[in-house]
């Protein structure tokens, strides 16, 4: 059976957006036809990690039971090095616990981070939704490979816009943003789209 997860930050002891994890908890159940059997708010506990940060909570479940929660301290990764890598019509319209696949496109890219594409349109980062800024405003892809909860949040106070975003529009955009529910939007690894190493 097919297990997922949900990575939640928890800042010095307070759990942040976890209202729009559930909603995706829901859509997966749904999506598979099952009812939700748990609630987020009621299986973290925020108050055994209140003096350590920034804290990663990760609840691994499937359909039928919860697998694991752990808790592990959080540190942003440095990017410096950005490729391209060519998805070949594979899917994560969930977030499945096994992603072995997109690992090893990272670990065979030969730089620090790889930035997705399908068919030309960019998609999303091995770890993060992406964000372009093109001098006025920031986009992200209309469709990323999946949808996540900070992408959400940044959506709904407008942060960023959705459009889609091709291979060759990418010199439209001077900056690209890795934006993940780990991190805020002031500490998301910002890059020139110039590393791109295609460029």
């Amino acid at each position: 059976m097919f297990q997922f997860i949900e990575s939640i930050r928890i800042n010095e002891g307070s759990v942040e957006r976890i209202n729009l994890h559930q909603s995706r908890v829901n859509k997966t159940f749904l999506y598979f036809g099952k009812p939700v059997f748990f609630q987020l708010q009621e299986l973290v506990n925020s108050d055994s990690v209140k003096e350590r940060g920034v804290v990663k909570c990760r609840v691994k479940y499937d359909l039928d039971k919860i697998h694991e929660i752990a808790y592990t301290d959080y540190a942003v990764r440095k990017i410096e090095s950005i490729s391209l890598v060519e998805l070949s019509g594979r899917k994560y319209d969930f977030k499945y616990a096994e992603r072995g696949w997109i690992t090893d496109l990272l670990s065979t890219s030969g730089t620090d981070e790889i930035i997705m594409t399908d068919q030309g349109l960019i998609k999303d980062a091995s770890y993060a939704n992406l964000a372009f800024f093109d001098g006025k405003c920031w986009y992200t892809p209309l469709n990323p490979l999946l949808e996540g909860t900070h992408r959400s949040y940044l959506l709904e106070t407008k942060m960023i816009y959705p459009t889609e975003i091709k291979i060759s529009d990418l010199h439209n955009y001077s900056e690209v943003k890795f934006i993940n529910a780990m991190m805020t939007w002031e500490e998301s690894p910002t890059l020139p789209t110039a590393l791109l190493t295609y460029f």
